[in-house]
């Protein structure tokens, strides 16, 4: 003969107990790992971090960038940008000066001409207290905005020059 079966509900209750149990864990297991993985996907940039300062020289006509503090930056991998085609160059009295007239939209920090060393004059890295010299076409800099950037490949040729890689990072931008 079997046992009755009771009808009081308690084995219906342990049933319960365990769906509510196995679905907080999982909707604390979706919620921990949503976190965990956003957090890994939003990696810092590989950027350099940098400041710099500017001052307006050559009776307005001339930006002078200074590389204030931060990582020094490679050169070859440094490109300008500007709201108006600008020359980049060395400072107004050095024999390779920026000059307006070779102004484009982007700039190298390695523009040359021909075998000759880059005309800003501030080697393989942009170090800090270094200057580089902007001239925005047209006679005054005033209301030009300015970006540098960094790009994770070496910038290729020299007046505008190529950006290649996967990413270019806008470092710094004002206005002068």
């Amino acid at each position: 003969m079997l046992p009755a079966l009771r009808r009081d509900g308690r084995g219906v209750s342990q049933v319960i107990g365990t769906v509510v149990l196995v679905s907080v864990v999982v909707i604390l297991a979706a919620t921990a790992s949503t976190f965990v993985f956003g957090e890994a996907s939003s990696e810092p940039s590989p950027a350099p971090m940098i400041e710099v300062s500017h001052t307006v020289v050559d009776d307005g006509e001339i930006v002078a960038v200074t590389l204030e503090a931060g990582d020094a930056v490679r050169t070859d991998h440094l490109y300008v940008m500007g709201s108006k085609k600008l020359d980049i160059g060395g400072s107004p009295t050095s024999s390779t000066p920026a000059n307006d007239a070779y102004a484009s939209q982007r700039e190298t920090f390695t523009e040359a001409s021909g075998d000759n060393d880059p005309q800003v004059g501030i080697g393989p890295t942009w170090e800090a207290g270094e200057t580089v010299y902007l001239d925005p076409s047209g006679s005054t800099a005033a209301g030009t905005t300015i970006g540098i950037y960094w790009n994770t490949q070496p910038v290729q040729g020299v007046n505008p020059g190529s950006v290649t890689g996967e990413d270019s990072y806008k470092l710094f931008e004002f206005t002068v």
